[in-house]
């Protein structure tokens, strides 16, 4: 009986090993389909990858108008939803909002913020009223700001508020295509917006009043381009500020992040800096730095992610270089680590003596 009992226990736990072996087998197929399908669909996806990066240098260089969006970003608005109209909105209280129309049927948006201590005064008050206190004893900045975005930008705010209350009237504009501004970007429109923004405020403003310059990022290429214009027709602005500057857009470009997967692809300059070109766009303000007669002040962040210190410090020493050759004066007042001040006190012909100009 025992041994006939034990041949049948014998046979069940043979039958369960042979099921629990089919079993596994069956499992081990299943995870080596699924390890195929999963390595099969990363294979796919990889090659779709590699495709769209050798693909993009070949569509931009067939299509250069796309490396000007991508130059200008001016379809990227941030913040988003914001009614220009309104400048309250962003928390400037003593700002108001007017259009100009630099092209006959081609209207941009300007912001002028008038010193914080006037804002009680502001309250309620039409754009005549603004107008007239260019009048005031109060210097007046015109900012240039970069590429992205629009004028109400939060960064930007930010910097009107600080200018705004250390007693500067801020005039901050979209250039064309930018914002709820008209028309389509390019560097001239922007050189020419800018232009047609400084006249108007000279015309306004009392002939003893400083009128400063202002850039930032891209807007330094505007910015010393615009200057470059002042002082060629004999009539520079009182003061230009470089804030993040870079020498022209190609060295931009190739140092940005962006390109950083495609810097040392074969051809680099030939599918994304020539596209650049095409589009005659330059910002060579490593060239007009040699044909700026005011003063100038230079900052830049050591750790600036997206236009390298070196490039800032490049156009410093072009201006140098100008200074040595103009038998002017400039001076290096801070080299701190987090940014560096360059002051070119009285360029030539700027009819100017003393100390160091200062914000």
């Amino acid at each position: 009986m025992s041994t006939t009992a034990d041949r049948v226990h014998s046979e069940h736990e043979t039958c369960w090993l042979e099921l629990l072996k089919s079993k596994w087998k069956a499992l081990m197929l299943c995870v080596s389909v699924l390890r195929l399908g999963v390595m099969g669909r990363m294979k796919r996806i990889m090659m779709v990858l590699l495709l769209v990066y050798i693909s993009i240098p070949f569509i931009i260089k067939l299509f250069p108008s796309i490396q000007a969006k991508l130059v200008f970003l001016n379809f990227v608005r941030r913040p988003y939803f914001i009614d220009l109209k309104r400048p309250l909105d962003q928390g400037l209280n003593h700002t108001h909002n007017f259009y100009m129309e630099p092209v006959m049927g081609q209207k941009i948006g300007v912001w002028h913020t008038v010193p914080a201590h006037m804002w009680r005064d502001s309250q309620g008050k039409d754009g005549d009223w603004f107008k007239s206190m260019f009048s005031s004893t109060h210097p007046v900045i015109l900012y240039l700001h970069g590429n992205s975005g629009t004028r109400g930008g939060d960064h930007r705010v930010q910097l009107y508020k600080v200018l705004s209350s250390l007693g500067y009237h801020v005039v901050a504009f979209d250039y064309r295509g930018w914002g709820d501004s008209d028309g389509y970007p390019s560097e001239g429109a922007m050189t020419d917006d800018a232009l047609f923004i400084y006249d108007w405020l000279k015309q306004q403003m009392g002939k003893s009043l400083p009128l400063y310059i202002w850039g930032h990022s891209l807007g330094t290429g505007v910015g010393t381009n615009l200057v470059k214009r002042l002082c060629d027709r004999g009539s520079p602005p009182d003061a230009l500020v470089l804030e993040s500057p870079f020498t022209n857009i190609r060295e931009e470009a190739k140092s940005h992040p962006f390109s950083m997967v495609y810097r040392f692809l074969p051809g680099f300059d030939w599918f994304f800096l020539d596209s650049i070109s095409a589009n005659n766009i330059c910002f060579t303000s490593d060239e007009n730095v040699n044909h700026i007669s005011c003063p100038v002040l230079i900052l830049h962040a050591e750790d600036d992610p997206v236009v390298p210190f070196h490039l800032g410090k490049k156009v410093q020493v072009f201006g140098v270089e100008y200074v040595k050759t103009c038998q002017s004066v400039l001076n290096v007042i801070s080299q701190l680590p987090p940014l560096f001040v360059c002051r070119n006190m009285h360029g030539p012909g700027s009819g100017a003596s003393g100390g160091p100009w200062l914000l």
